[in-house]
């Protein structure tokens, strides 16, 4: 699993994202199947509202 945060600058705001890819492999090591898991994109007023709602148990 890859577990990516992406974070820029749009419009005047600044966007955050957390994407993560699973690959799940066969027993030769083959990609048999793709998944990835997205936040969408989250503008200030939603990181906000995440951030005074959830207490994250790690960074």
């Amino acid at each position: 699993m890859i577990k990516l945060e992406e974070r820029w600058q749009d419009g005047g705001q600044q966007w955050y994202c957390r994407e993560s890819f699973v690959l799940d492999l066969d027993e030769n090591g083959a990609v048999f199947d793709f998944t990835l898991y997205c936040t969408g994109d989250w503008d200030q007023d939603r990181q906000r509202e995440h951030a005074n709602a959830v207490t994250l148990l790690r960074p």
